[in-house]
């Protein structure tokens, strides 16, 4: 990889990478600072990296760099929102505050799934990869992950999902 190709990779992959950073830490400084990290490593390993390869490399090394970090540091970084990809107040039809609640009964490897497909739009294989998971166990957290959302959307009393914010 030249210049040039890391420089466009930069550009095109930035926001994005730092829209899940931002969801797996929910502070803002530590979602730059993993986002600087893995383009960092990716110069570093810039040899060994194909350019069709950057992107995916670039999440997974800022997954696991989170990881590390909330290990080291003992905290637990929960999501607890949906990104703020819609501009409006309803995504897919629903109230965005019940989707949000619904999300945030997930649990941590659900979210990461949920985030990684539907939101930054990774195929199943490039999933397993980033989190060092099968492939069989993407497709049954995302399946299982969207069902238990479901659930949550149609069984949560109406006071219940205007209060969630």
């Amino acid at each position: 990889m030249n210049t040039a190709d890391y420089n466009h990779i930069v550009n095109q992959v930035s926001d994005g990478l730092f829209r899940y950073a931002l969801k797996l830490t929910r502070d803002t400084e530590s979602a730059k600072d993993l986002v600087q990290e893995s383009f960092i490593r990716l110069w570093t390993n810039r040899e060994k990296v194909e350019t069709d390869f950057a992107k995916p490399f670039l999440f997974k090394v800022l997954f696991n760099k989170m990881i590390d970090d909330k290990r080291k540091n003992k905290r637990i970084s929960l999501m607890e929102t949906l990104p703020e990809k819609a501009s409006a107040n309803t995504v897919f039809g629903e109230d965005k505050n019940l989707i949000e609640y619904a999300f945030a009964q997930l649990d941590e490897k659900q979210k990461n799934i949920i985030l990684l497909r539907d939101w930054e739009g990774y195929k199943y294989d490039e999933i397993a990869e980033i989190l060092q998971i099968s492939l069989s166990l993407v497709k049954v957290n995302l399946f299982r992950a969207r069902k238990k959302m479901q659930q949550i959307i149609t069984n949560t009393d109406l006071d219940a999902k205007k209060e969630y914010k």
